[in-house]
C-alpha cells in the first residue's frame, strides 16, 4: 500500500511539472506579425538564476532536462522550447501550460513580471547558449 501511495505521489508530481508531450516542434515567429521571435534575453540571467532555482530546478532540474522530460519540459533535448519567442514563453510562464496532459502552473501570482524575464534570461543563457 505505501509502495502504491509513493508511486501515486510521484506520477501525479511529474505531471503536474510538465514534459515532452506536445513540446514545440520549431522555431516560431512572433505573435501576431510574423516577424521572427525575439530570442532575445529580456532580463538579467544572474537574477534569474536565483529564480529558477528557487521555482523552476524542482521539475526542470539543475541540468535543464527535466529529468528526461518526466518532471519538467527539457530545454537540451528539445532545443526547438527555446526557439519560441520571448512573448510565448513569457506567457507560458505566466499563465502556465496545460497540454496533452502536462501541466505547468502559472507564475504570475508568484513572481514578478521581472522576475519571470531574468527566469527566461536564465534559460535561455544556460540552456539555449545565449550570451
Amino acid at each position: 500500500m505505501r509502495t502504491l501511495l509513493v508511486i501515486s505521489l510521484l506520477i501525479s508530481f511529474a505531471l503536474a511539472c510538465g514534459g515532452e508531450e506536445g513540446a514545440p516542434s520549431g522555431a516560431t515567429t512572433g505573435a501576431s506579425t510574423g516577424a521572427p521571435a525575439d530570442l532575445s534575453l529580456p532580463g538579467d540571467p544572474a537574477a534569474g538564476e536565483a529564480v529558477f532555482t528557487a521555482n523552476c530546478l524542482p521539475c526542470h532540474g539543475a541540468d535543464g532536462t527535466g529529468n528526461g522530460g518526466v518532471t519538467g519540459g527539457n530545454f537540451i533535448g528539445e532545443p526547438a522550447r527555446l526557439q519560441q519567442g520571448n512573448d510565448v514563453l513569457l506567457g507560458e510562464i505566466a499563465d502556465g501550460i496545460n497540454r496533452n496532459g502536462r501541466v505547468m502552473p502559472p507564475w504570475k501570482d508568484s513572481l514578478t513580471e521581472q522576475q519571470r524575464k531574468d527566469a527566461l534570461s536564465y534559460i535561455r543563457h544556460q540552456f539555449g547558449h545565449q550570451n
